[in-house]
């Protein structure tokens, strides 16, 4: 009876033993949250505080590290490379502490006049106006039946990152309900046309989409902006571009930025004049030589007296 109980023994302890770890194995990440729009992650990323210092550093550079460290992809207007910005040249010395990371890129850009938004595709940098284009005329899809006007406009600004903005005086009014379907258009374009169905009206101020009551709209379009037309509007930097050429300032007063203009095209030289004809060399003829008048007789002097016949 002692072997089983031996064996018995044995087993119990092999059972309670720990397993041994395994060495070499990497943690699992663990998954992202679910239900968090893209959109609303790359804000959340973007308004993260660190620290951003760059010392002779180059846009590309900046723009690689910012990828790294929001994960949101960053695309540059190609248009703004007409005036002379080259991404890879070291001209980037910055040194910021605790700032939000969208907060620092924006000091970035600065210097080169370059302003940056979220859309739907990511973070895009261009000018203020290339930016409000690239916003307002992203392609949207919309299906709205008997949906409350102010969802269907907060759902397309969640979606794009751009701004639409609802009168807050509009009260009910902002609710009512809209049927609409459209397919592939501009966003600018949905939103008029969704406040058109709500008896609404909407105006564009920079990069905000307004939208009011048509009395107040009507009001505000003398100093409202025109809608966005495709293309992006770029405009030279002032300053010059870091690295580039010089600014070319009129009446700039403490260093104030000038504007870069294109080099101007020589114009063409004007045509000489056409020789003037030659003219033959006539001498005026001579005037006639005056005939001598007769004498006349001086009253004065009685004329002799005539003898007959003497």
């Amino acid at each position: 009876m002692r072997l089983p109980f031996c064996r018995l023994l044995a087993a119990a302890l092999v059972a309670a033993a720990p397993a041994p770890a395994v060495r070499g194995a990497a943690p699992t990440p663990a998954a992202p949250a679910k239900g968090v729009a893209p959109m609303d992650a790359a804000r959340k990323a973007l308004d993260e505080v660190q620290d951003m210092s760059y010392q002779n550093k180059s846009l590309n550079e900046l723009i690689s590290d910012l990828k790294d460290r929001a994960k949101v992809p960053v695309t540059i207007d190609p248009g703004v490379f007409q005036f002379g910005l080259d991404p890879s040249q070291p001209t980037l010395n910055l040194d910021l502490k605790q700032v939000k990371l969208k907060d620092g890129l924006r000091q970035a850009l600065a210097p080169f006049n370059l302003k940056c938004g979220l859309t739907r595709d990511g973070l895009f940098i261009s000018t203020e106006e290339g930016l409000t284009t690239k916003q307002l005329r992203q392609r949207v899809t919309v299906n709205c039946d008997g949906t409350a006007f102010a969802a269907a406009a907060k759902q397309l600004a969640v979606d794009t990152g751009a701004n639409v903005v609802l009168d807050p005086r509009l009260g009910e009014k902002g609710t009512k309900a809209v049927t609409l379907s459209l397919e592939d258009v501009p966003l600018e374009t949905a939103v008029r046309l969704l406040a058109e169905v709500a008896d609404l009206s909407a105006v564009r101020m920079s990069n905000v989409l307004f939208v009011t009551t048509p009395e107040r709209a009507e009001r505000l379009k003398p100093g409202a902006d025109a809608p966005t037309q495709p293309g992006n509007n770029v405009v030279p930097f002032p300053g010059g571009v870091p690295g580039g050429p010089g600014a070319i300032g009129i009446g700039v007063i403490g260093g104030a930025p000038g504007v870069i203009l294109p080099a101007p095209v020589p114009a063409a030289p004007a045509p000489p004049p056409p020789p003037a004809e030659a003219k033959p060399d006539v001498k005026p003829e001579a005037a006639p030589p005056a005939k001598p008048e007769p004498a006349k007789p001086d009253p004065a002097k009685p004329e002799p007296t005539k003898l007959g016949g003497q």
